[in-house]
């Protein structure tokens, strides 16, 4: 998959992925920040994050890549 880290994964997505972008983030849009599931179940003291700070979960990285590239592969295959 090439590089792991969470700024390698971001790199390879077509757009950065936020905070607020993650279905695993309830945050207020008033406020902009709120807590982030992945922070929380791991029991991290700062679970709560900002929604424009640009994701470093791995796991939802990896997925959001995953996807990404399905999406496009199929594209490719049906010459849309």
């Amino acid at each position: 998959m090439g590089d792991v880290t969470p700024e390698g994964l971001q790199r390879q997505l077509p757009h950065r992925h936020q905070c607020k972008d993650c279905d695993k983030w309830y945050g207020q849009e008033d406020d902009e920040y709120g807590p982030c599931m992945y922070k929380h179940a791991r029991k991290d003291k700062r679970y709560v994050t900002y929604g424009y700070h640009d994701c470093d979960e791995l796991d939802e990285l990896k997925a959001r890549v995953a996807r990404w590239r399905e999406r496009t592969s199929g594209s490719s295959r049906d010459g849309t």
